[in-house]
């Protein structure tokens, strides 16, 4: 069986990875993949090329590295497709984290006198503690956030697509179809959702417009989620506080677009998931280890992606 493994992996996973009986590994991270390398692979590690899935004579599965899977749900019916979705919690909500408090906190309007060497004050500014956020989305990043907004006592509400338990972590837990009663309530909204049919254009100009005029917009799960159109529009008639986003739409987002001199916008070119931060790095490969492991003992597979729904 061989597998192709194209991120990084270290030492110590190499020798765990060796371990695991009938697997032939080739590690092809920084490697130029080809047709003839990829062609006999029976599992693959790695978000790669449409051309070159489409060489894979026999390719059984394919784990991605990322939590979206959106861009390969039209692979072969019969090739298992699974994702790292649990991998990226601890970064992306601690990214968020420091968009709020950046906003909040007036720190680049502070940067830019520093810059200046200008000592001024510049008024007053607002906190986390007793603010109420809307997480939107509550999956692993998602959860990640609101524990960390719970824990500098912010009141939090949680939305999700279906009704479930509500975790300890949120005072409040809601389903997508009250959201229009919930956005008039926020002063931060956070965005952590997959891309699908409900999902995109889910905030569109009416939906900002609910919004309070001094709340806090965070959205680093897909640009799609947000009207690009509508947003610069609000924002620069100055609704919003701020509007945060570590994705965009279109995305690259190109030089001459006008979100990037929107009012009180701030961008950052999807780094969040924190790829190269050592915990996201061990988490995205322990769980393709997990999952080689199921696969070579015959074994169900976890994070399996839902081909139709794309996650």
């Amino acid at each position: 069986m061989k597998v192709i493994i194209t991120i990084p992996v270290t030492e110590e996973q190499k020798r765990k990875y060796a371990e695991l009986e009938g697997a032939e590994i080739l590690y092809a991270d920084g490697m130029t993949l080809t047709e003839e390398i990829v062609r006999d692979a029976e599992v693959i590690m790695g978000n790669i090329p449409h051309s070159l899935l489409e060489k894979c004579e026999k390719l059984k599965w394919l784990q991605l590295q990322s939590a979206g899977a959106n861009r390969y749900t039209d692979i072969p019916e019969d090739v298992i497709l699974t994702n790292c979705a649990g991998a990226f919690g601890t970064a992306m909500s601690e990214h968020m984290m420091a968009f709020v408090l950046m906003a909040m906190k007036r720190l680049e309007d502070y940067y830019e006198d520093q810059k200046n060497c200008v000592w001024k004050r510049l008024g007053a500014v607002g906190t986390i503690a007793g603010s109420t956020v809307l997480c939107i989305g509550m999956g692993n990043i998602g959860g990640e956030l609101a524990k960390r907004m719970k824990a500098f006592d912010a009141y939090v509400i949680g939305v999700q697509r279906t009704a479930h338990e509500k975790p300890a972590f949120v005072d409040e837990l809601h389903t997508i179809e009250e959201l229009d009663e919930l956005l008039p309530r926020a002063d931060i909204v956070t965005l952590s959702v997959p891309h699908t049919d409900k999902t995109v254009h889910m905030i569109d100009e009416r939906r900002l417009r609910l919004m309070k005029k001094d709340a806090i917009l965070v959205n680093v799960g897909r640009g799609t989620a947000i009207v690009t159109d509508d947003l610069v529009r609000v924002l620069n008639e100055g609704h919003l506080a701020a509007a945060c986003l570590d994705v965009t739409d279109p995305e690259p987002l190109p030089a001459d677009h006008p979100l990037w001199k929107a009012r009180n916008v701030f961008i950052t070119p999807h780094v969040s998931a924190g790829d190269g931060t050592n915990v996201t790095v061990d988490n995205v490969s322990n769980i393709f280890y997990v999952n080689l492991k199921h696969y070579v003992n015959n074994e169900p597979l976890e994070h399996i992606v839902n081909k139709k729904q794309g996650y």
